[in-house]
Parts: C-alpha cells; sequence; structure tokens
C-alpha cells in the first residue's frame, strides 16, 4: 500500500481501521507524546506537540506498532461535536480493579483504560457524533457520581476558535505498543484486554447519542436527602466514614437548617446514626450543631469529602443546593497560541474567549474581551487572587499536553506585518523617482538594493489594510530586524526622513523564518 510503512502488517488491517474510526475527533490536527522519564510518585512525563495537519493511515499504524510517536486525539471536531469522551482519572496509584467494580456496580456504560501516567480514562463513546456540551455534562455528572469530581473531562471545549488557531486539547488515545505497551483497557475481572479485546468491549458498551442524553444516575428510592446537593446524597448513599465526618456533618447541618428549619436540630442527630460509620460522639455532634446554628453558612463545597463528589451544575437546579449567585465564573483551559505576539484562549464557563497578554494581567481588558465574545462579565477579583488565578491557569498550561501551540513564522503577525511590506514596497503605487516619496510612494533604488519610503507612508498602507497589531515603535523594530535603518535624504533641497529596507528583488532573512504563500495567514 503507497504511503503506509512496512510496519502496517504488523497490526491487522481491520483492526486499525476500527480502532482510527473508535477514536474520530479535529481533523485539523493531532497531538504526539514521547516520554522522557518517570516521576517519583510513578507518573511518566515526557514531551507533548501539535501538530498542524491531518492524520493518516500510517499514524495510527506506527501508534498501535509503536514504531512512531504516541498518537492523541483532540475530541471535538470543527462542528463542536464528538464521537468520544472521557474522564481523566489522575489518583497514583490507582485500583483500577476496585474502580471497575464501582462502575459496573453503578451500571455505567464506560470503558476503562490505565493512562500513559498510570491513572485511568474512563471512556464514554457514542455511536454517532454528539454535541461536545452534551458529552461534557453527562460525564461530569458521571464523575461526581464516582467520586472523582474535579476531574478533567474530555472534551475540555464546547467549541473551538479554528479560525485563529486554536485547536483545543488533546488526549493521549490507548494502545500505543498495543502488544507490550501498558495503555490498555481493563476487564471486567481487572485483566489487561488485548486491542481485540478492547474493540469488544467498545461494542457492549457504546451508547447512541439520544442513550447518552437519557443517561443519568438515579437517586435512591429512600434518598435522604430530597432536593439536596447530589454530593450529600452520594455519601449518605455510601455511609460517611472516619476523617470526613464532622465537615460532613456540618454539610448535612446546612442542608437540615434549610429544608428542616424548626427541627433541624433533631434531625441532625438521626442522620448522624443512620449515615454516618461510625457515627460521631454526642459532644463532637453538639459542637457542629452549634457552628450550624450561629451563621446561616453556605456549604464547604471545597473541602472533603463532598468535594469529590460535587455536581455544581446540578446543584444549583436543587431547592435546597446551591445558587447559581453564589458561584462565579468557571476559567479554565488556558491555552497558547505561540505566534509573535503571542494570542491566548480560555474556556469561561465552557464558553472559549480569546484573549491579547494585556487581557490577563488586566481584569477590565479580561472582562471587556468576554462582554464582546460572550455577553457574560466575571466578577472582579482582589489585584492578589486575579494574579493568583491567572499563575495558576498558567502553570496548568505549561504542564497539560498540547496546551502551547507552536506556529511558523509565516502564519503569525509578524508574518502578516511583512506581507504587508512586501506588498507596499512592490505593489502598483511604486515611485519611478525619488521625488515622488512625497507621494506617499516606496522608491528603489535599483543600484543600492533598497526600497526607500516614510515611516507615516506604511503605517497608512497598514490601516488601510486593518493591521493595528504594531504601534510605531515596534513598526520601527520589525524594520530593524531585516536590516532596515532610519536615514534623511534630500528631496526637492528639503531633508526628510524616511526608512530603506533591502530591496524585496534580494533575498531577504527575517529571523530564519520560511515564508510559505501557500499557506493561510493567522
Amino acid at each position: 500500500m503507497r504511503g503506509v510503512s512496512p510496519a502496517f502488517f504488523l497490526v491487522e488491517q481491520k483492526e486499525t481501521k476500527r480502532f482510527s474510526h473508535v477514536f474520530r475527533g479535529l481533523d485539523e490536527a493531532y497531538g504526539t507524546y514521547r516520554i522522557d522519564h518517570k516521576q517519583t510518585n510513578g507518573k511518566n512525563v515526557g514531551k507533548a506537540s501539535v501538530v498542524r495537519e491531518p492524520r493518516t493511515t500510517d499514524h495510527w499504524v506506527k501508534h498501535l506498532d509503536g514504531t512512531g510517536d504516541a498518537l492523541g486525539i483532540v475530541p471535538i471536531n470543527a462542528d463542536n461535536q464528538c464521537v468520544f469522551g472521557a474522564i481523566d482519572i489522575d489518583e497514583y496509584p490507582l485500583d483500577h480493579s476496585r474502580l471497575i467494580k464501582k462502575i459496573r456496580k453503578m451500571k455505567l456504560p464506560l470503558v476503562v483504560c490505565r493512562s500513559k501516567s498510570g491513572g485511568a480514562h474512563c471512556y464514554l463513546f457514542s455511536s454517532d457524533w454528539i454535541g461536545a456540551k452534551e458529552m461534557q455534562d453527562v460525564l461530569n455528572t458521571i464523575a461526581a457520581a464516582l467520586g472523582y469530581s474535579g476531574s478533567e473531562i474530555f472534551p475540555k471545549q464546547q467549541r473551538l476558535v479554528l479560525s485563529r488557531g486554536d485547536v483545543g486539547n488533546f488526549l493521549n488515545c490507548p494502545y500505543f505498543k498495543s502488544e507490550s505497551g501498558l495503555r490498555y483497557a481493563i476487564l471486567d475481572d481487572g485483566a489487561a484486554a488485548t486491542l481485540e479485546e478492547f474493540l469488544d468491549l467498545y461494542d457492549k458498551y457504546v451508547q447512541t447519542p439520544e442513550q447518552i442524553a437519557a443517561l443519568k444516575i438515579e437517586d435512591s428510592p429512600d434518598n435522604p436527602v430530597p432536593d439536596g446537593p447530589p454530593c450529600l446524597q452520594i455519601l449518605c448513599a455510601q455511609k460517611i466514614s472516619e476523617g470526613g465526618r464532622n465537615n460532613g456533618l456540618f454539610n448535612i447541618g446546612v442542608y437540615l437548617r434549610k429544608a428542616y428549619p424548626s427541627d433541624w436540630q433533631s434531625e441532625i442527630l438521626a442522620y448522624n446514626m443512620n449515615y454516618f460509620d461510625p457515627p460521631l460522639p454526642l459532644n463532637e455532634v453538639n459542637v457542629v450543631a452549634k457552628q450550624v446554628e450561629k451563621k446561616d453558612y453556605a456549604y464547604r463545597c471545597r473541602d472533603a469529602p463532598i468535594n469529590a463528589y460535587c455536581n455544581s451544575e446540578v446543584c444549583k437546579t436543587r431547592k435546597f443546593g446551591i445558587t447559581a449567585a453564589i458561584s462565579g465564573a468557571t476559567m479554565a483551559n488556558l491555552r497558547k497560541y505561540n505566534s509573535m505576539p503571542p494570542v491566548w484562549f480560555i474556556d469561561i464557563n465552557s464558553l472559549p474567549v480569546e484573549l491579547e497578554t494585556d487581557a490577563l494581567m488586566s481584569q477590565a481588558a479580561f472582562q471587556r474581551a468576554c462582554i464582546e465574545q460572550i455577553n457574560y462579565m466575571p466578577k472582579s477579583l482582589v489585584k492578589a487572587s486575579w494574579e493568583g488565578k491567572i499563575n495558576s491557569l498558567l502553570t496548568e498550561m505549561s504542564d497539560t499536553d498540547g496546551s502551547i501551540i507552536e506556529v511558523s513564522q509565516d502564519a503569525s503577525v509578524t508574518g502578516q506585518f511583512y506581507d504587508f511590506l512586501e506588498d507596499f514596497c512592490c505593489g502598483k503605487q511604486q515611485a519611478s523617482e525619488r521625488d515622488e516619496i512625497l507621494l506617499r510612494r516606496p522608491y528603489t533604488d535599483e543600484e543600492e538594493s533598497r526600497t526607500y519610503f516614510r515611516l507615516k507612508d506604511f503605517e497608512g498602507h497598514l490601516k488601510r489594510n486593518k493591521f493595528f497589531e504594531f504601534k510605531s515603535h515596534r513598526i520601527a523594530q520589525r524594520l530593524r530586524d531585516i536590516n532596515g535603518r532610519a536615514t534623511s535624504i534630500k528631496i526637492k533641497g528639503k531633508a526628510v526622513r524616511v526608512w530603506w529596507v533591502p530591496s524585496f528583488t534580494v533575498p531577504v532573512e527575517i529571523g530564519g523564518a520560511n515564508f510559505s504563500k501557500t499557506e493561510v495567514p493567522f
């Protein structure tokens, strides 16, 4: 087969085709990952990168037989839909067999694969394309029910801004080195599944979009926390054990004050006896009750044990849950399109917002971008809190595979600038005589191989082409980068300040960049 490596025959063609079909996603780009070393906690770390081109059969073959780099797939496609999603459980070490048993007990149609780091990717597969938001909502609900609220959910984005370079986040595929690798699915008995067995698991648990939309974690018929937070419902159903009893009882007390304002004190004693293993001593129950009594407290959503089971979106809909007004904007998945200057993308309430660097440094600029793009203004934070939040997002971005997208020079804003410069110097309005520089025209001296022009005339050309990214000082620096210089020349007896750049009729080096006319500008 032309274009396919000989390694193709190491893996069954049928299995390769089925595997690539299972993990369809964004066609315009894919991720790669190469492990460098292992941390002391056992987590494998390495170098990730994003390749902005379609995948081929050869890529899948080399992934499965391990002769190439491991493949990563962006689950969300150009239409903001997906056929798979996953809960990324970063827990080391992780008891995979225990996790499988819990999933099957809850009758969840998930396929669990060991991740490259030794955690777990819990996949939900769809037989046809489904909206990324719908997939996210279902997986967030399942993650909370399993006790892994806060785990990364793929797809990370509900929509992409492909036209501006945003390709979202990729998830590393299982079965790299399918015969001997460690990224395998886990059977219900805890054994490692072969590639063929994984495909059988897919056939067994794949859902239609309608089934996924209807998938719910049913409340127990004897729900002890009616109309209350999902986290408390789950914890009471399995009983709250030592290590989280005091905080657990405090949150139950907050619920009881809302649901049973007249007799919550007697109810808290009953809840302690029925839903705690073992129950707290009476003196500790009294201490918690006095804390709840002092003030109309809110739930401690960020604290154990309820944080692991948090499902805030569902909780907001509950009569005695949290209110939407309490929660601020969700800021997540910061990513960087590494052009010059860089372009940033961040998901605000799961919607992508495009930012300049100034918007990360200034809350006012950030809020303005949110208002303009998603019709929402996040609440202001004190300066220290804002800076801490941004630093946290930057750190997370640096640690997340494929969140920094490297681009070629010709796809950058700088690349556009030099394209406009060449167009200005070589266009129809060139001067035939030096005096015509005063008519706003560039003049090329063939003997010197230099093109002369006034800076204000070139700035006018940029404005007419709606290029406003560079101020005068930056324009000057970019001209110097290609050995351009400011000088004075005499025109009609007067000194005129001009710039000159090497003529575009001779080769010009621009920081080693290769400008291709075949590529679409950024």
